[in-house]
């Protein structure tokens, strides 16, 4: 019985279970041998009479005839579809090889569902619940503080209001008075003064304390529901540059959080970042910065952060620091001859840069601009790319920066580009919209995004585009075999390994930079896409849950295995080895990219992309 309870506790969902009740589990199995070949369930036959656990061997799982759909191996379990429904079997099972079974009786599985949670949500009927089980199941594990915790339960008293037709004057007194940093301000919209407005609007203005309250105040106040996060708290904070933050039930306003308040409950916040940055006078200075903004990283998947969150604040972090960087150029060369953009490509325009990478800009200036204005651009890019070196950020080896001239262009000469990437889609044009199409604008006020938008955002009519693009998101598929595994490197350096970027994320990136533009949507994040275009239509709820299951899990595991590379004094890259990954996240893993293969199936229909030439 102890041999049986710790092969249990070796797989998922039993490593999860009290070791009670994985003995009492072991005590209650029966064991079954079974050759291979021989049938175990048989498709719409007798309904399953028990949790089948392969402990020996393995098993096909065949849709019809003998079409097989999965294999399964040790630890595995089949047989709970049918036992939760009560209903007869949708495959049949069937030994591949020799196989010894743990077969586990329906009435204690029921009574496990009932007793044990993680248990019940394990088994879950669809292949989405399971993703979703898994991701759940790692911020649960991870520190609470940020995830757990809602803002209402940092609330220390209930909110301080006053008039806006009220003085500054009176505005500082009641401040002191309630020793508070902020007052809402009762108003339509509500708005809200604080301690830095009486300081950067009033006194640094040279006002006089009898201005009202309405000249200085913000509004409409950035508000947040007391039932959110305190990490999505933190968020909204970074992302808007305040430090007070309303919140709301409902329609009613019941309490004010600052950052202090959100500190105390993490003390390496990326609430600081901001702070450091604003402090740095010297390149060393902004160099420890980005070594802040990395530790930052470390401690928000330490405390349980969805990997599309850090991206979040690390943009909002990077972002910050480009900003700062272009305005010391500016600085240094003058004001801006004519107006102009810098736009962050790739993973930075996605939102989804955790790690420092290559560097990946362009620079889009306006039409009007002179031979000087040209030369100022290419100095301008000259000095903030080297400045991005020098805080860690290494040059692009395929010299998609703005200090290549060909990426320094005048607006009419980007839409010319987007436009000829659409209508000419050749090879060269699908690797440069791979690149181009997922872009942000960080800086500037020539508004060179919104009007390259309105080129993507027609890039669906042109069908014969949309199919290329379609072939060339197909063109690395989920790495599975014929019989449902994961298929790895057979041989040379990379024997056994997997990437989980090429060969993982990157395939949820392309399909859904494909749904986005099929859905009309502008959207640049890829989780932000998939739910443009499940609510367009284009995507089915189903498909689009598994895909943002799919690509928040395996970009968990990439962040974790890149940041125990770097822990170890290694340089980060993105291939694992698939044999020395827990049970728990080889089947991640491979229900990730089963759910990836099976979008993939459905676009070759869609796009029909076998009647490509």
């Amino acid at each position: 019985m102890d041999e049986i309870a710790r092969f249990l506790r070796a797989y998922p969902p039993f490593d999860r279970l009290p070791d009670q009740v994985v003995h009492q589990i072991a005590g209650e199995l029966q064991i079954e041998f079974v050759r291979a070949g021989q049938t175990i369930l048989t498709r719409g036959g007798e309904p399953a009479q028990f949790l089948y656990i392969v402990c020996k061997g393995s098993v096909d799982l065949l849709r019809s005839g003998d079409q097989v759909v999965d294999t399964l191996g040790p630890g595995e379990a089949f047989g709970h579809p049918s036992l939760i429904r009560g209903q007869p079997p949708l495959v049949t099972v069937r030994a591949h090889t020799d196989t010894l079974l743990y077969l586990l009786p329906a009435p204690i599985f029921h009574r496990l569902r009932a007793e044990q949670p993680q248990f019940a949500a394990f088994f879950a009927a669809s292949v989405i619940e399971r993703l979703g089980y898994a991701l759940q199941s790692r911020q649960a594990e991870s520190n609470p503080a940020l995830f757990q915790t809602r803002l209402r339960d940092l609330i220390a008293r209930p909110p301080v209001s006053i008039s806006p037709d009220a003085t500054v004057g009176e505005a500082a007194r009641l401040m002191r008075a309630e020793r508070i940093s902020s007052l809402i301000v009762e108003h339509d919209p509500l708005g809200i003064i604080t301690d830095r407005d009486l300081r950067n609007r009033v006194l640094a203005e040279g006002l006089s304390d009898a201005t009202p309250v309405r000249r200085v105040m913000s509004a409409p106040a950035t508000v947040i529901s007391a039932d959110a996060l305190a990490f999505e708290g933190l968020l909204l904070m970074l992302e808007r540059g305040i430090h007070h933050l309303p919140l709301v039930d409902g329609e009613r306003m019941v309490g004010v959080v600052t950052h202090t308040d959100i500190l105390r409950r993490q003390s390496n916040s990326p609430l600081f970042l901001p702070r450091l940055l604003q402090r740095a006078t010297s390149p060393a200075d902004l160099r420890r910065y980005t070594d802040q903004v990395a530790e930052a990283v470390i401690t928000l998947m330490d405390a349980g952060a969805r990997v599309s969150d850090i991206g979040r604040v690390v943009a909002v972090a990077h972002d910050a620091l480009l900003q700062r960087l272009l305005q010391d150029a500016e600085a240094q060369l003058g004001p801006p001859p004519v107006p102009y953009a810098w736009l962050v490509l790739g993973s930075e325009g996605r939102y989804e840069q955790t790690l420092r990478t290559d560097q990946d800009n362009a620079l889009v200036y306006d039409d009007e601009a002179s031979p000087e204005a040209v030369l100022y651009f290419e100095q301008l890019a000259e000095l903030v790319v080297g400045w991005l070196v020098e805080c860690g950020f290494p040059r692009c080896p395929g010299n998609i920066m703005a200090t290549n001239p060909e990426w320094r262009q005048p607006l009419s000469v980007w839409q010319r580009y987007f436009r000829r990437w659409i209508e000419v889609p050749d090879e060269e044009s699908l690797l440069r919209i791979a690149i181009f199409f997922d872009y942000r604008q960080v800086y500037g006020t020539l508004p060179a995004e919104p009007i390259l938008r309105t080129i993507t955002q027609h890039a669906a009519d042109h069908r014969i585009f949309m199919a290329r693009l379609a072939r060339a998101a197909l063109r690395q598929p989920a790495p599975l075999t014929f019989f449902r595994q994961v298929a790895l490197e057979r041989r040379g350096e990379q024997r056994d390994l997997l990437d989980l970027k090429l060969r993982g994320t990157a395939m949820v990136v392309d399909l859904a930079r494909l749904f986005a533009l099929e859905a009309h949507s502008n959207e640049t994040n890829t989780i932000a896409r998939l739910r443009a275009a499940m609510g367009a239509g284009v995507l089915s709820r189903e498909d689009g849950d598994n895909l943002i299951s799919a690509f928040e899990l395996l970009s968990t595991l990439r962040l974790q295995h890149q940041q125990q590379q770097i822990a170890q004094g290694l340089p980060p890259d993105n291939l694992v080895n698939f044999h020395q990954l827990s049970p728990r996240e080889r089947r991640e893993i491979k229900e990730s990219l089963q759910a990836i293969a099976s979008v993939q199936r459905g676009v070759a229909l869609m796009f029909q992309t076998d009647r490509l030439a």
